[in-house]
């Protein structure tokens, strides 16, 4: 086990976190950030963003992501390829563990942990994922170019990967529990005005069968009875789970796992702040990830800063 120390540790590297690195490196706190996946999140799960501020005709998602991490390391920030595994408090303030053999001591932690997809809700799921289950259409679209899909949610992310699926597949199916699409008004009409895309509302997965890939899927509808679509593939895009886990004990969740923060990021506990879509809020977006990510980290810097003067003997600012 190696050990390194740090004033801010950020956990997780999607929009939150990255905004937390720009905003604490510029602050003069040089933080590390920990991400176990690719620096951008689940962000990078969606092929073409439109709706954040400052680009007009749109932005690529990884070319978005990478701006920012290249911003924040422009000012400091050091990212790290590493799973944390747990975290505790300690004298120094936290410690962190990870699957790297590192254990960090920091005198403050960002969690921006996000949330991720719920998995299908099948037996089967585990049979047929990679085999015709996804949840990434930018990823795996390619491979049912010309073939029927379907995909199974209602909301925002739902409608984005069929607007991407419809330009290859020769049919798109979205299948969602309620009687509407819960989604940007602008995306919805897009999406209902292409003639490959079809919709079954009340509708939730009942059971997916193929021999050692996918070939049907089939629907238990509200008003009684099944549906059966012949597809090739399921895309998977329902409702998110937040991935908390290392806050268990710690702070205070809903009864989704969503941590209970107020605006300013700050938990029951000195030194430890909240951001992103595994808080608890009303619109869950990149631009909101980002306030999160800003937010906390200038309350981290003023934490930090107010413990060391402590230490020194000099007044709290």
């Amino acid at each position: 086990m190696s050990e390194r120390t740090t004033d801010i540790l950020i956990i997780g590297a999607g929009p939150a976190g990255l905004a937390a690195a720009l905003y604490a490196s510029r602050s003069l706190v040089k933080p590390i950030v920990l991400e176990r996946m690719s620096v951008g999140g689940l962000v990078l799960s969606t092929e073409w963003i439109d709706n954040y501020p400052g680009f007009p005709d749109g932005i690529a998602a990884p070319e978005l992501m990478d701006r920012m991490r290249r911003q924040a390391e422009r000012f400091g920030a050091e990212f790290v390829s590493d799973e944390v595994l747990s975290l505790n408090r300690t004298d120094m303030g936290f410690g962190v563990t990870t699957a790297g053999g590192t254990v960090y001591q920091a005198g403050s932690v960002i969690v921006a942990t996000g949330a991720m997809p719920r998995v299908l809700p099948v037996k089967e799921e585990s049979k047929y994922r990679g085999r015709g289950i996804s949840y990434c259409a930018t990823c795996d679209a390619a491979f049912f170019k010309g073939k029927p899909v379907a995909v199974v949610g209602g909301g925002g992310s739902a409608v984005e990967e069929a607007l991407v699926l419809a330009r290859g597949c020769s049919k798109v199916v979205v299948a969602f529990p309620l009687d509407s699409l819960q989604a940007e008004p602008i995306l919805v009409e897009q999406l209902r005005a292409l003639s490959n895309v079809e919709f079954v509302p009340g509708a939730a997965p009942a059971a997916v069968e193929g021999e050692g890939k996918v070939e049907r899927l089939r629907l238990r509808l509200s008003a009684g009875g099944e549906k059966t679509l012949e597809v090739a593939a399921v895309f998977v895009a329902m409702e998110f789970v937040p991935t908390g886990d290392l806050l268990k004990g710690l702070v205070e969740v809903d009864a989704q796992g969503y941590v209970v923060t107020p605006e300013s990021t700050e938990t029951g506990v000195p030194g430890l702040y909240i951001a992103g879509d595994v808080r608890r809020k009303s619109l869950k977006q990149i631009v909101t990830a980002v306030a999160d990510g800003a937010v906390a980290a200038q309350r981290a810097g003023i934490y930090v800063r107010s413990r060391k003067g402590k230490k020194n003997g000099s007044p709290e600012n």
